[in-house]
């Protein structure tokens, strides 16, 4: 048997991977970083052929890294971002080599259309997706409607993991169950594609893939993709999830009322919960976890951390440039220059973290971000440290808006992704949220969650709760500091009647209207 196990995260903006052993310690790790293409207002992209090229890249890195005998490395598996897609051919071959990220708002055209085929509520119910247009379901629809010779020649929709572990080698082409139910078209009583679903919106059944299970192995690393990869040929590929359900899972979510926190690209706030009511929680995401038949309850932030990497490159591109020459990350040059040198609250300005628009529970495609409350004696750390406030106040408004919904939660929230490796951004966190943060020994937490798959489907663990207490490691506790917290209770009221006043006199919709087209 193999000493380590490889989680591959194939996310919104970059592919990591790390070779793990079975206590979870990191041997090597590889990352590549890459940018959307937006061809067009609300559309969003990625090439696909350059998607798989870069996710080898990090895996050929993270074994280079582990320093470990490729041998040695029994499985892979994957996490993915998801209601992410692309079309493939009769062959196979993607259709115009691109990628369609989850971002892409291109169906907001459609969506009256769709809902007057069958409601959103109604939707909701089968599928336990919200029915918006970021789901991949909206945009199928808009295909068809939209590009019907590119629909026509479609033998399959392919979500990231169908696409990643067919390039890896998979036997077959197939998509993976849990991860399947965030495209909103997927039943999550019985865990297949719906047949009201598609039949109200006119697709054929046949050009959705056959599903795998989590932690089923798929195929083995043929001798192409061990060239690619630097992997061993015949290392088990094992099917994997949605990256916000390993999140979640390398958080260890496994049982009701256990939360986590991820603050990424797409950020999440998910409760385990074996038996939800589906119509009570309207609103909210709640797909399969890996353990099927057992879910999650979401509330998305849809513009997440992406606000912060927005902040870094916008407003500082000189600790970007100084990171990319001196090996520094430069989040810990912004953590120190410009976080820790204003205060709770930055001295009274507030940003509305809305750049790709809100999630739950506004679920507006229109609004936007936005400073409030500039004077002229604010500083560049007041702005700074207001990025990373006003998206800690999103997930606030999330979490307070699913205990509204009647969802009951532990009391400590475990965080994920890079927000845990800033002890200011975690304190902050703390502060805002009112309850006890605590970080992972492993904070890339959707990686771990791979690697668990990967060690589950290869044999070498048994289960989730395995996993869990054998790989997951929880670090540093977080506790509210009082003064703070009356700080940013004010901050929250302020952050709510911005979105609301704004949205009452429909200034989110004539802003729309000045964007170019």
């Amino acid at each position: 048997m193999g000493k380590y196990v490889m989680g591959i995260d194939v996310g919104t903006t970059g592919s990591k991977a790390m070779v793990l052993d079975l206590a979870g310690n990191i041997a090597g790790k590889g990352y590549r970083e890459y940018k959307l293409n937006e061809p067009k207002p609300n559309w969003v992209e990625v090439g696909a052929k350059f998607l798989i090229d870069i996710t080898f890249e990090a895996v050929k890195d993270a074994i280079a890294d582990s320093k470990a005998d490729p041998k040695d490395i029994e499985s892979v598996s994957f996490s993915v971002n998801r209601s992410s897609f692309c079309l493939v051919d009769k062959d196979l071959n993607v259709i115009d080599d691109k990628m369609i990220i989850w971002l892409d708002s291109r169906a907001e055209s459609v969506m009256e259309e769709i809902n007057s085929k069958i409601s959103a509520e109604r939707r909701n119910e089968i599928t336990g997706m919200p029915g918006y247009n970021i789901f991949a379901a909206a945009k199928y629809y808009w295909i068809k409607k939209n590009e019907p010779e590119t629909y026509a020649k479609t033998k399959y929709f392919a979500s990231v993991d169908s696409l990643i572990m067919h390039a890896f080698g998979s036997d077959g082409f197939v998509a993976e169950i849990s991860n399947g139910t965030v495209t909103g078209l997927m039943d999550v009583r019985t865990l297949d594609w719906n047949r009201e679903l598609a039949e109200k919106l006119g697709f054929s059944l046949d050009k959705f893939p056959p599903l795998c299970k989590p932690a089923e192995i798929v195929g083995t690393i043929k001798a192409d993709a061990a060239e690619k990869t630097g992997l061993a040929v015949g290392t088990k590929i094992v099917a994997g999830s949605g990256d916000q359900q390993l999140a979640a899972m390398g958080a260890g979510v496994i049982k009701d009322g256990a939360v986590s926190l991820t603050i990424g690209t797409f950020g999440l706030l998910a409760i385990g919960l074996a038996k939800p009511d589906f119509a009570a929680l309207k609103g909210l995401m709640i797909p399969s976890s890996p353990t099927l038949g057992v879910f999650e309850v979401e509330g998305p932030q849809v513009s997440g951390a992406t606000c912060y990497r927005w902040c870094r490159d916008t407003l500082c591109p000189e600790e970007a440039a100084e990171g990319e020459k001196s090996g520094i990350d430069p989040y810990v040059l912004m953590d120190e220059r410009y976080l820790q040198k204003s205060v709770p609250g930055s001295n009274g300005v507030l940003f509305y973290s809305a750049l790709f628009g809100s999630g739950y529970p506004t679920w507006d495609t229109n609004a936007t971000g936005m400073f409030l409350g500039l004077r002229n004696t604010h500083s560049k750390a007041d702005i700074v440290r207001s990025v990373v406030e006003g998206i800690s106040l999103e997930a606030r408004h999330i979490l307070e808006s699913v205990l509204a919904a009647g969802v009951e939660m532990d009391d400590v929230i475990t965080i994920t992704g890079g927000v845990s490796k800033s002890k200011t951004w975690s304190q902050i966190l703390a502060d805002i949220m009112g309850r006890k943060i605590r970080t992972l020994a492993v904070p890339d937490a959707a990686v771990l969650g791979a690697a668990g798959l990967a060690a589950i489907g290869a044999g070498l663990l048994e289960s989730p709760e395995e996993f869990v207490s054998r790989m997951v490691r929880f670090g540093e506790i977080y506790e509210p500091i009082e003064e703070n917290v009356a700080i940013y209770n004010k901050s929250f009221e302020a952050y709510k009647a911005a979105y609301l006043g704004l949205k009452e006199k429909d200034v989110f919709t004539k802003l729309a209207e000045l964007r170019p087209r």
